[in-house]
């Protein structure tokens, strides 16, 4: 007599869905507004504080969405903070004031940080183990898609009869009825059902192996945050600047804008079966395979930088797809490692050093370039990587003391 797998649940599903279509929305308006502000005349500078304010204000929520979440519960934290942002992307087709698109985009860019916080952690924990790597990768897929989803869009919205931003609008509005739907699920955990949370770091039942004395659960979370943070650097940081560079090498403007779409592509098309490989050859193991992908491919642009065009397509899916993938697999293992309210702070860590090597990433390529030519930022690129490697290495270690810690 066979045997069928429990049922997901419903909260598995409705997570990648509502931010599947925030990240599409979101990325519709972004841009829109880059485009506009182009065709208007503003300088490269202006439109490239618009994208920073978006990854300022995702930054800035992920250092506070564990109070928020602690306060009131990942559900209406997801609600709330998509409610905000659908307000913010409405003001935006109503003036063309800089100063106020600027201040809608923080806006998004917080509402998506608490969003990505709560929802991937509420994922983590929700998931089972035996599946967590898959869930984890079909969220981060989404992730992805709607990236690629929400600029594609936009020369499409005519056709449908609506200004892009009202695209924008209607799609963060779908994101927002998921996250009622959301409402109706019981929270990961029982802190969730309790009331029970993290207003202390310390042990609720000492001598408990799943109570871990003050301030543990970052000797798990720090390690883990460190090797996001170059993750983030490979995946949307230094391969973010490989079109304009490649332009410089003597790519067109289509070819560069492919080489663009096909580090886009990497980065959504690689989560997912990274996911299942460590459900199904073990985390480390995959973690080894990325990084060993990742020192592959910055090698090979090292040894034919002098003739980069017929290595740069590969590179750049690679270092978009597999440093994308480096993040996925952390976010697993804190789900292995990590629960309750600590696992929200954590990832709430996680978010944060992601960010600020996507942030830092495109400055200290382009630094690079300028300085040592394609040679040197293929070599740091090496060394980074190097990096990244031995860190996930000591980062994945066996956790013999506490298998698993939770508030």
């Amino acid at each position: 007599m066979s045997t069928r797998a429990p049922a997901l649940q419903p909260a598995l599903w409705l997570i990648p869905a509502l931010y599947f279509l925030f990240i599409a929305g979101e990325f519709v308006a972004l841009t829109t507004l880059a485009l506009d502000l182009t065709a208007d005349g503003a300088s490269a500078l202006a439109v490239g504080v618009m994208g920073s304010a978006l990854w300022l204000g995702i930054f800035a929520a992920s250092t506070r969405a564990h109070a928020l979440v602690h306060r009131h519960g990942h559900a209406r934290v997801c609600v709330g903070a998509t409610f905000a942002a659908l307000l913010a992307l409405t003001t935006l087709p109503l003036h063309g004031n800089y100063v106020g698109w600027l201040a809608g985009v923080i806006v998004l860019g917080l509402g998506g940080g608490l969003v990505w916080v709560a929802g991937e952690s509420w994922l983590a924990e929700a998931a089972p183990r035996e599946r967590r790597g898959v869930m984890i990768g079909l969220f981060e897929t989404t992730v992805g898609l709607g990236m690629v989803a929400g600029p594609a869009l936009v020369p499409l919205a005519p056709h449908l009869g609506l200004p892009p931003l009202w695209l924008g609008v209607l799609l963060m509005a779908a994101a927002l009825l998921v996250g009622v739907r959301l409402l109706r699920e019981p929270g990961p955990g029982a802190h969730d059902k309790d009331g029970a949370d993290d207003a202390d770091d310390g042990p609720a039942t000492p001598g408990s192996p799943a109570s871990p004395p003050r301030l543990a659960w970052r000797a798990v979370a720090l390690p883990l945050a460190a090797v996001a943070a170059i993750g983030g650097l490979m995946e949307s940081g230094i391969s973010a600047m490989l079109p304009s560079i490649s332009m410089r090498l003597g790519f067109d403007i289509a070819a560069a804008a492919g080489l663009g779409a096909v580090i886009g592509a990497g980065s959504a098309l690689l989560q997912s079966p990274f996911g299942a490989l460590a459900d199904r050859l073990g985390l480390r193991r995959a973690m080894a395979l990325a990084w060993a992908l990742i020192l592959l491919a910055t090698a090979v642009l090292l040894l034919d930088a002098a003739q980069p065009q017929r290595v740069l397509w590969g590179v750049g899916f690679v270092l978009g797809g597999v440093g994308g993938a480096v993040y996925t697999l952390v976010v697993i293992e804190l789900g292995h490692r990590l629960a309750g309210g600590v696992l929200v702070k954590a990832m709430g860590l996680l978010v944060s050093a992601y960010t600020g090597g996507t942030v830092g990433g495109p400055v200290l390529g382009g630094w690079l370039f300028d300085a040592a030519g394609l040679r040197g930022l293929a070599l740091a690129l090496l060394v980074f990587g190097l990096l990244g490697a031995v860190l996930a290495w000591r980062a994945l270690r066996p956790a013999a003391r506490y298998p698993m810690l939770s508030t």
